[in-house]
């Protein structure tokens, strides 16, 4: 039976695959990827991520046992301090209560990798995660998983010294993603504001409507609303039930503030 599909009744928090992977054997001597892997710039790049990676608690998650063991060794000689890695949302949970990470590296082959990403975020939303092994064209989950605060992407085009780079930067409070995974947010971001123009413009207030929002801009209270119109107290609480309903809104306050908006964009 693969080590991956062990009974979920043998798993410690120990244990590599479900916990820490610092009980791992240590490959051989030196603190950086050998050269002939990491050449030119990209090996200056390794060498000034050493710094940035000490102490940084990192957890892998990957149902590939080969992959996260490679890349946890890769990680742990640029001198990441503590490392843990899951493949399912048990080892997930139990990777979290050991390690208590501040970067997840998620791959996005996992199975149940949305699962998986919307359970990093409830344990701690502190957490950054960087997907792994996006391509450029993957519209569908590049906007998924920015919805659910992904801080960076690591493409399938990228290097090893390029993910430390991402590291680092993500580890200090920025968020990262290439020119071509930009450009797909920001075409989703026009296509949803497109949308709500265009449900603006559907939006149908009947008379009393437009009559009570426009009293609710001067901060009239449903009372002071009723005698101005000599209507009934409730109402106008139905009235402003349903205004607040159409534009989409949750108080009073928030509604006047549209409706102001709305009209200085109009003149």
């Amino acid at each position: 039976m693969p080590d991956d599909e062990a009974p979920r009744s043998r798993l410690r928090a120990g244990d590599f695959s479900a916990g820490p992977i610092g009980r791992l054997p240590r490959l051989p001597t030196q603190n950086q990827i050998p050269s002939s892997d990491v050449r030119g710039a990209e090996r200056e790049v390794v060498a000034r991520s050493h710094d940035a990676l000490r102490g940084l608690r990192i957890v892998i998650v990957d149902d590939n046992a080969l992959h996260r063991t490679t890349l946890a060794n890769a990680l742990r000689m640029n001198e990441a301090a503590a490392l843990g890695a899951a493949w399912d949302l048990l080892t997930l949970q139990l990777v979290c209560e050991s390690v208590q990470p501040q970067i997840v590296l998620l791959k996005i082959g996992t199975r149940d990798a949305m699962t998986l990403l919307r359970a990093v975020t409830a344990v701690d939303r502190r957490i950054k995660v960087i997907v792994l092994g996006l391509s450029n064209d993957d519209e569908t989950p590049i906007v998924e998983c920015a919805e659910l605060g992904v801080a960076g992407y690591h493409t399938r085009s990228e290097s090893f010294a390029d993910l430390l780079t991402l590291i680092v930067r993500v580890a200090a409070g920025e968020m990262s993603f290439s020119p071509a995974f930009a450009t797909t947010l920001l075409q989703r971001l026009a296509a949803l504001a497109s949308q709500r123009r265009a449900a603006a413009k559907e939006l149908v207030l009947t008379d009393r409507e437009a009559q009570i929002l426009q009293l609710l801009e001067l901060g009239l209270s449903n009372h002071d609303i009723a005698l101005q119109l000599s209507i009934a107290v409730h109402t106008v609480k139905n009235h402003v039930h349903n205004l607040l309903k159409k534009l989409g809104v949750a108080t009073r306050s928030d509604a006047a503030a549209l409706s102001r908006a709305n009209r200085r964009r109009g003149e």
